[in-house]
């Protein structure tokens, strides 16, 4: 994996390519430290490759930052046999729109990850 201000530039970059509202009412600071946090949560799922990485974050901004907690989204990751950009793609053909829908439902929100935000 990139080295880890690369990847935050990397990430950065692709939200503000693709999704630029995800960052609408943030400070640089806010963005920074979300980026950051998500790294550090994609890693603790092994998600070892800079594709994964920078989808898992993404996907922290655009569903929920905790969107891992999710028991089907959680399974999906937690798929030892799979590399970590085979369980990114994962995600998608063994979860259903109602997980991510509870997902972003059910979130405890940014604080719980970033408490300084």
């Amino acid at each position: 994996m990139t080295p880890e201000p690369e990847l935050e530039e990397l990430i950065y970059d692709h939200l503000a390519e693709e999704n630029p509202e995800a960052f609408d009412g943030l400070s640089d600071k806010q963005v920074q430290s979300r980026i950051r946090a998500g790294i550090r949560r994609a890693r603790s799922h092994r998600l070892d490759t800079d594709g994964a990485a920078v989808a898992f974050v993404s996907l922290m901004f655009l569903v929920a930052p905790d969107f891992d907690r999710h028991p089907g989204i959680r399974a999906a990751l937690s798929n030892s046999a799979l590399p970590a950009d085979e369980r990114i793609k994962a995600l998608f053909t063994a979860t259903t729109e109602d997980d991510w829908a509870d997902a972003a439902a059910n979130t405890a929100g940014w604080e719980t990850l970033t408490p300084s935000d």
